[in-house]
């Protein structure tokens, strides 16, 4: 029987077994303190009795990459997607938050010979390859120790100085690279503007900047061989030196939920189980219910249907927290064909946004714990912020795309969404 080496930071604090029958088992080392603090997750709480598969997988596999780029660790590798302790054998050096997995008796991951920093035609080559070739860039003496959840190709990075480099996990990164989605267009832009547009409404959000790699700089312009990507600040990192990890989890693996039940649809977290973990463990509930109310009627108004329980975190150390995390993972997918025109999460049971009513935004009230006045008065104030934010949001992105069509279209949709949410916010008869 294997096993992993858990840490939280630089504290050994368990140990990740996969049985004879290829399940998952974590157990806490004898001796850690009931009030861990941060928690490994709000899932796994200190207990002298080991974690059984559907108790820890949830956790576990959560901190994998999805889909495609999962698939291509696992080819990289040799291994099934499937098998989540192997991947994590493989990448589990530099996760979300402050935990990392290790081969067991070797310590915390280390990366031989430190960053590596990257001149432009190097970053555009790494950009440029397959999914293969972005994760190999994290490639050390020992293998890849690189590990980010979600589905799009991303690329954990050390940015200073108007360098980028690349990191195995120590020193942690402190930025994550997103290239474009195959087969949709502008997806960087679309989600650098969404960012943008909930900043500027007031809205908690993870720093962004759109950039565009080429073979010899990283340029404003787009020749037609660019890279377009997202350079996106770790929120889970303290960037002033020395770097540190920050732990933090999203909704799917604080209730315990596996990835692949992330979609209210699926079986996974709806808003009322959400809410209702931000009453349990927020260190200010009100505020944090309120901020997550908001994020679910920001969505809605630019048409990110694609919001599901991974979309959302809990920053689980440091100042008045739990707290929920700045908001990410925003764009306006409804503009593209093919993607699914139902909510991920539905407002007061209905997922189809063209038939959200008073009565819906009502039933969302009571899911959040909420009175619906106060909720309907923060939906026609959010419309109202996001009307004076639009201009401001648009002088942000480049002019490419602020002229182009795929703007044009998010524009459109979020005129809708707004028109959509002030007759939802009306007074239900």
């Amino acid at each position: 029987m294997r096993h992993l080496d858990v840490h939280l930071h630089d504290t050994l604090v368990g140990a990740l077994e996969r049985t004879d029958q290829g399940r998952l088992r974590f157990s806490y080392m004898p001796g850690t303190p009931e009030n861990l603090e941060p928690p490994l997750s709000l899932s796994l709480r200190v207990r002298a009795e080991p974690y059984e598969d559907g108790e820890c997988r949830g956790y576990f596999s959560g901190l994998l990459p999805e889909g495609g780029f999962l698939r291509a660790v696992a080819r990289a590798f040799g291994v099934s997607a499937s098998n989540a302790f192997s991947v994590l054998d493989a990448i589990g050096g530099e996760c979300a938050g402050a935990v990392s997995l290790s081969p067991a008796g070797t310590g915390r991951p280390p990366t031989p010979g430190g960053p590596r920093w990257l001149d432009e035609r190097e970053l555009y080559e790494i950009l440029d390859g397959s999914p293969e070739r972005v994760m190999a860039a994290g490639l050390d003496g020992e293998g890849l120790r690189l590990s980010l959840a979600g589905a799009p190709e991303k690329l954990p990075v050390i940015f200073g100085g108007g360098r980028i480099a690349i990191t195995g996990g120590e020193p942690p990164s402190t930025h994550i690279l997103k290239l474009p989605i195959a087969g949709f267009r502008d997806t960087v832009p679309n989600e650098s503007y969404c960012l943008a547009l909930a900043d500027a409404s007031g809205l908690n959000v993870a720093g962004a900047i759109a950039r565009i790699a080429s073979p010899n700089a990283f340029i404003d312009e787009a020749p037609e061989d660019s890279i377009p990507f997202l350079q996106v600040t770790r929120y889970d990192r303290a960037t002033e030196a020395p770097i540190a990890r920050i732990h933090q989890e999203d909704f799917c693996q604080a209730l315990g939920r596996p990835p692949e039940v992330k979609y209210e649809a699926e079986g996974g977290p709806n808003v009322a189980d959400c809410a209702a973990l931000i009453g349990r463990h927020s260190a200010v509930p009100a505020r944090d219910r309120l901020a997550f109310a908001e994020a679910l009627l920001f969505n809605l108004v630019i048409g990110n249907l694609d919001a599901h329980s991974k979309n959302y975190s809990l920053i689980l150390e440091g100042g008045d927290t739990p707290r929920l995390a700045p908001l990410y993972d925003l764009l306006s997918t409804s503009i593209y064909p093919g993607l699914s025109r139902k909510l991920a999460m539905k407002f007061g049971g209905e997922n189809r946004p063209e038939y959200i009513r008073p009565r819906h935004l009502e039933r969302l009230a009571t899911d959040l714990g909420m009175r619906a006045a106060p909720l309907r008065r923060r939906a026609k104030d959010l419309c109202e912020r996001i009307e004076v934010a639009l201009p401001l949001a648009d002088e942000r992105v480049a002019g490419d795309f602020r002229h182009g069509e795929t703007h044009e279209k998010v524009r459109e949709r979020i005129g809708e969404g707004i028109r959509l949410l002030r007759g939802a916010a009306a007074s239900a008869p």
